[in-house]
């Protein structure tokens, strides 16, 4: 029992518990970090055990048996092999029961108590049966080593070993299922490209410099967005941007809209390589106290803008800030189809219909939206009405925007099998 509980017992449990004070974990790690000892011990102590009981068993079970089967004409020949072997059944089966399954059972259920428990008493006898528990230890390492067997280091948790236990804890009742996805949302967020978090440049909605004030306010008033790119002429040349409540404040202080200064309001924002991750674009955010960015391709190009808002929205789920609509990117229909934005990302779909499938071409960042998809599967730019059929599910463009996939409608469908016709 001493010995599965020590190889079941999570580290990090030991760990704590001999951070809070325990001597008998902080035994355990010192037993755990050398296997072949205390197996070695522990082996022993079983042998003996097991020696003790057949003989000792037999010689006093099985003599006073041998005298209540000699009563039996029919086996009193074989009286005295009868009681052998039935001894020898029962002590087998009773050390399997007691020994073996009922103590590993408790073992595997509580391993870190068990092993603090035990730890002490497993020491103690390591010490007393240090010379003959050092000379199997020996004997061990060395076949194993002939055998080519390196010994077993305990490896670092990996993220899908993180993901499963928070999806273990889930299933359990332990965590929450808000928790869950966030856990996996930011697990997944050191892989996620910009493409699927941005906001293409071609649905952009940029100010111009060199266009009229009034003009310039009333694509304000007419848009839901509190940050606004800022050009001067030259769309694919972004100066900045503007905070609609920063005008708004101009306007109060001097009472006019007349005097609102657009060009002395505009803030620097970051430019970031579209290589980078939603983690990394993350952590710069952080450091330059910055809350958009526009995307660019290797060769300077914008492809588009990202906000703080989006990899948020990317790691604790849709996100409305404060002074922002947002048109709804899914909408679920009463016959349990979506209507899907185009530009919805993959890892969203995902969320939404509740699915691990990984697209054709996924891998290969061929694409990152659902648009994207559709695009890499039929090959060229599609009509309203087409339909690509994948995995269980069907995807039909709704509407398109001039050459952009703009609405797709998901829904399940299962394909049934025409049977051959018989003659």
């Amino acid at each position: 029992m001493s010995e599965l509980a020590l190889v079941s017992a999570k580290r990090m449990r030991l760990e704590r518990r001999a951070e809070e004070g325990s001597r008998g974990a902080r035994t355990a790690l010192g037993l755990a970090d050398d296997p072949s000892h205390f197996l070695s011990t522990v082996q022993v102590g079983i042998t003996l055990i097991s020696i003790f009981n057949g003989a000792f068993g037999e010689a006093s079970l099985a003599s006073s048996l041998t005298t209540h089967l000699q009563t039996v004409p029919a086996i009193a020949p074989y009286a005295r092999e009868a009681a052998t072997g039935l001894v020898v059944v029962f002590i087998t089966i009773a050390s399997i029961i007691f020994g073996e399954l009922v103590p590993k059972r408790i073992a595997m259920r509580y391993p870190e108590a068990i092993a603090t428990l035990f730890s002490q008493p497993l020491r103690f006898l390591s010490m007393l049966m240090a010379p003959f528990v050092r000379f199997l230890a020996l004997t061990t390492n060395a076949i194993v080593r002939v055998l080519g067997i390196r010994e077993a280091k305990e490896e670092a948790p990996t993220e899908e070993d993180i993901a499963g236990m928070i999806k273990e804890g889930a299933n359990t009742g332990v965590f929450e299922k808000t928790e869950y996805d966030i856990v996996q949302r930011a697990l997944r967020l050191d892989d996620q490209h910009l493409k699927s978090l941005m906001t293409p440049r071609v649905d952009l909605v940029i100010l111009d410099l060199e266009e009229d004030r009034q003009q310039n306010l009333e694509i304000i008033a007419s848009n839901p967005y509190s940050r606004f790119p800022v050009c001067r002429g030259d769309r694919s040349h972004i100066l900045g941007y503007v905070m609609a409540r920063d005008l708004f404040a101009q306007a109060v202080r001097t009472g006019s809209l007349g005097a609102v200064d657009l060009d002395g309001a505009v803030q620097d924002l970051l430019y970031v390589p579209e290589t980078v991750s939603a983690m990394a674009l993350l952590e710069m955010f952080k450091k330059n106290r910055a809350e958009l960015a526009l995307i660019v391709d290797e060769y300077g190009d914008i492809q588009g803008m990202v906000t703080l808002s989006d990899v948020m929205s990317a790691l604790v789920g849709d996100v409305t800030v404060a002074g922002e609509e947002h048109e709804a990117d899914a909408v679920q229909r009463p016959d349990g189809s979506w209507l899907v934005d185009g530009g919805v990302s993959l890892d969203r779909f995902r969320d939404l219909l509740e699915t691990g499938e990984v697209f054709p071409g996924e891998d290969e960042g061929a694409y990152h939206t659902l648009a994207g998809f559709m695009l890499y599967q039929l090959g060229y730019i599609p009509k309203p009405a087409e339909i690509v059929d994948w995995e269980g599910f069907r995807f039909e463009v709704m509407d398109m925007d001039g050459n952009r996939i703009d609405r797709i409608m998901v829904s399940r469908y299962v394909k049934i099998e025409q049977e051959p016709d018989r003659d």
